[in-house]
């Protein structure tokens, strides 16, 4: 390689399994550019062991948001996504965003089947994942009965 070529690299995808807990914020769609919604997601690590992260998903003016999907907590969402160290917080910051931008205190869009029911509550750092509407369309998706870890 010669030292003033450049390589960028593809952004690494690492398989993840999530269950949605809450829709954090779905900013307004704009037919232009494209659109993202935020999620709050239980991430499992092992048979009893899990942790929130943020699911950030973006899609295209001509796709679905995944909240056209549904937002169930009993299935599992099996994707491909990118780690973004970049947009990383912790539940405080959510809240105090939501409070800053005027929202009422709770902001969250609740999974109706979430064992979960109240965020505010929590202190998590949330290590943020992109998933893309191609990566999701790819994913799989099962629905359990199982009692998640």
């Amino acid at each position: 390689m010669l030292p003033a070529q450049v390589h960028w690299s593809a952004p690494r995808k690492e398989p993840i399994e999530v269950r949605l807990i809450a829709l954090e914020v779905a900013y307004p769609r704009t037919s232009f550019f494209a659109n993202d919604e935020v999620f709050v997601a239980e991430q499992e690590l092992a048979k009893n062991e899990s942790r929130f992260v943020k699911l950030v998903y973006d899609f295209l003016p001509y796709q679905n948001p995944l909240s056209s999907f549904g937002l169930s907590y009993s299935l599992v969402h099996h994707v491909q996504a990118v780690r973004d160290s970049t947009c990383d917080e912790n539940l405080w910051e959510v809240r105090e965003l939501q409070h800053e931008s005027g929202a009422a205190a709770t902001q969250f869009k609740y999974a109706p089947d979430s064992p979960i029911g109240d965020l505010n509550r929590r202190q998590a750092h949330l290590r943020c994942y992109r998933v893309t509407s191609e990566d999701y369309e790819k994913a799989s998706r099962q629905p359990t009965n199982e009692v998640p870890y």
